[in-house]
């Protein structure tokens, strides 16, 4: 069976659950770009690149609907979800109310073993030469970050919540082009800040700077897809 160029780069990792393995395969692809919005999804085609059968792809592309990253479409099967403003006001008006329940929760919960990776976090992100900080890297801390305070907060309806959004979050942090100058500086400041907070158990104030933290976010977002969308027109004017 000959195969599509989308799914040649494919590769399977070692792992011992198998559907673990072609999920995280096939995630990583959408998340860099690899396979990009629209593109159909195959279960013969993506079987045969990872050497395994159906069942496992099946099962894996069931799971990534479930984040958000895959959706079915009527005559075309599974297809890697495509980013719409739409879809941008629903996700972050969500994040907005589950972050600051985990924020809140981690003031009262939070353990000094559930603080440490949070600040290993900031560690690493300010050992890391600026030079070589990527969006991508950026983004990564970002999503640990969150997901350490999500742990922190002792809540396992809402950590799971947040599961189901975690990967839709990390495209649109890649998706962010016109950060300003100093978005490296103001990102680990940010960190601190909320990270301060919850150590302090001010629950007040921690909700507050977690809003002003996804807000922010979410403007900035707003400011880019709306550029993006402008340049779309003229392109095709």
């Amino acid at each position: 069976m000959s195969k599509s160029p989308a799914t040649d780069f494919l590769q399977r990792r070692e792992r011992r659950v198998l559907t673990d393995d072609v999920v995280d395969s096939l995630r990583e692809a959408i998340l860099s770009g690899r396979l990009k919005g629209g593109d159909r999804l195959i279960e013969d085609e993506l079987a045969e690149s990872l050497r395994v059968s159906r069942g496992p792809v099946r099962q894996a592309i069931f799971r990534l609907e479930r984040e958000g990253l895959v959706v079915h479409e009527a005559h075309r099967g599974a297809t890697v979800a495509q980013v719409s403003v739409e879809d941008a006001a629903e996700i972050y008006s969500l994040r907005r109310a589950l972050e600051r329940l985990s924020v809140v929760e981690a003031c009262e919960r939070a353990t000094a073993a559930d603080l440490a990776p949070l600040e290993a976090i900031l560690t690493l992100f300010q050992s890391v030469p600026r030079a070589s900080m990527t969006r991508r890297r950026v983004a990564e801390l970002d999503i640990d970050f969150h997901d350490a305070l999500f742990r922190a907060a002792h809540h396992g309806r809402l950590y799971r919540a947040w599961e189901a959004l975690r990967s839709q979050i990390f495209v649109f942090l890649l998706l962010r082009d016109g950060l300003p100058e100093d978005y490296l500086t103001s990102w680990y400041r940010d960190h601190v800040l909320l990270l301060d907070m919850v150590r302090r158990r001010d629950k007040a104030a921690a909700a507050a700077a977690m809003e002003e933290h996804i807000g922010g976010a979410y403007r900035r977002l707003q400011e880019h897809m709306a550029q993006d969308e402008v340049l779309r027109i003229r392109a095709g004017t």
